[in-house]
C-alpha cells in the first residue's frame, strides 16, 4: 500500500518547509538585532513578538505534522506484523487522525465471528475492496499494510517489496 514514493514525498514535504520557513525565521530574528542594535523598542519588541508567532506557526502548523507522519512510516517499515483474514463489513467515509495518519477505520468481520477494527490510509481508500469482500491483510499494529482477496489475487497495495 506505501511505497518508497510515500518515503519520498514526505521527506521532499519537511526538506520544503525548513526551506521556506528558515529565511522568513532568519529575516525576523535580523530585524530583531537590528531593532536592540539601534536601540529601537517597539522595533525589537515587534520582531522578537512576530519571530516567536512565526516560529510556533510554523513548526506546531507545518512541520510537526510532516515529522509525525515521516515517523508513522517510519514504524510502518520497521515494525513487526501480523496478518489477519476476514471480511470487511464496512469503511468509514470520515477520516480521522491516528498516530500522525490520516485513516478511515474498516470493521472486519473474523471467521469466528468477532469483529475486529483496523485503520486504512484515507489516501490509498481507491485501491481497497469494497465491502463484502472476503480479504486477507498484513497489518502493523492496526494499520493495514497490505490487502489480499480471498481467491489470492493481490490487489498491489503493498509497504514493503
Amino acid at each position: 500500500m506505501y511505497s518508497e514514493k510515500d518515503y519520498a514525498d514526505i521527506a521532499r514535504r519537511v526538506r520544503k518547509n525548513w526551506l521556506l520557513w528558515t529565511p522568513v525565521l532568519l529575516g525576523l530574528l535580523a530585524l530583531m538585532i537590528v531593532g536592540l542594535a539601534v536601540r529601537v523598542k517597539w522595533l525589537a519588541v515587534s520582531a522578537s513578538g512576530l519571530l516567536g508567532a512565526a516560529a510556533v506557526f510554523a513548526f506546531t502548523f507545518c512541520q510537526l505534522p510532516c515529522l509525525r507522519y515521516r515517523s508513522f512510516l517510519q514504524d510502518l517499515r520497521e515494525g513487526l506484523n501480523r496478518e489477519m483474514t476476514g471480511e470487511i463489513v464496512s469503511i468509514a467515509q470520515k477520516p480521522e487522525l491516528q498516530d500522525g495518519a490520516r485513516v478511515l477505520p474498516v470493521i472486519l468481520k473474523l471467521p469466528d465471528g468477532d469483529e475486529r477494527i483496523v485503520y486504512l490510509n484515507a489516501s490509498k481508500r481507491q485501491a481497497f475492496p469494497e465491502p463484502g469482500a472476503s480479504v486477507r491483510l498484513k497489518l502493523c499494529g492496526r494499520h493495514i499494510l497490505n490487502v489480499e482477496l480471498s481467491d489470492g489475487k493481490n490487489q498491489e497495495l503493498k509497504i514493503r517489496n
